[in-house]
């Protein structure tokens, strides 16, 4: 069940960690709210955040079909973030987030943002989960160090972000030779031949694809 789940979070992000604000419009969800389950590891506060926050993005994020029929984003989702990553920080402070899986829905959170501060933090979060076995963190670790590198004008060095600039999707700026393909696959991240395969779908008009690698261990 969580192969599955964390195959839609990871296609979920990256369709969302990528484009701009501008592109919100008005969410119409199947149904009245998401999906919320029982997990051991994970406090329901921070289930009740992550959910939402997959939620408001058209995601059913613990539901059977993930994505929501008939729905697009609103722009009220950036009031949500914040109080969201408000409530996050919170928790963090009281040291209330302690599992492997609490910290990497806690880096889903903040690495939507567009604040570099936050995007570090989100990084942080992930690399975090990671250390303590929830491997499914790796590629999020990757994603917020390239998505922070383009929020200060750098380019990425693992190939997770894309990007439309002048009508033509893009990965650039990108230092492809930063790192090797050896470390990007330490990391779950796709080779930099199946990232241009990526990047020729989106250019095709198709954006339902991963740079996460199929096994992430």
């Amino acid at each position: 069940m969580w192969k599955t789940i964390i195959s839609g979070l990871l296609l979920a992000c990256l369709t969302f960690c990528v484009p701009s604000l501008r592109m919100l419009a008005q969410q119409v969800p199947s149904k009245q709210s998401p999906t919320i389950p029982s997990l051991p590891d994970v406090k329901p506060e921070v289930l009740d955040l992550v959910a939402q926050d997959q939620w408001d993005r058209c995601n059913d994020m613990f539901g059977e079909k993930h994505q929501i029929e008939s729905c697009t984003i609103k722009p009220s989702i950036v009031e949500h973030d914040s109080i969201r990553h408000a409530k996050a920080k919170e928790l963090l402070a009281q040291g209330r987030i302690e599992s492997g899986r609490e910290y990497f829905f806690v880096a889903l959170l903040f690495q939507h943002s567009d604040n570099p501060d936050e995007l570090m933090l989100a990084h942080v979060l992930a690399i975090t989960a990671a250390n303590k076995g929830f491997s499914h963190a790796k590629w999020m670790a990757a994603a917020t160090m390239d998505r922070y590198l383009h929020t200060i004008n750098q380019p990425q060095i693992f190939g997770t972000q894309f990007k439309m600039a002048a009508g033509q999707w893009t990965m650039e700026p990108y230092s492809r030779n930063a790192i090797s393909d050896a470390l990007r696959t330490q990391w779950c991240v796709i080779s930099l031949a199946d990232q241009e395969k990526v990047l020729k779908a989106y250019q095709q008009g198709s954006t339902n694809t991963s740079t996460t690698t199929p096994d992430c261990k």
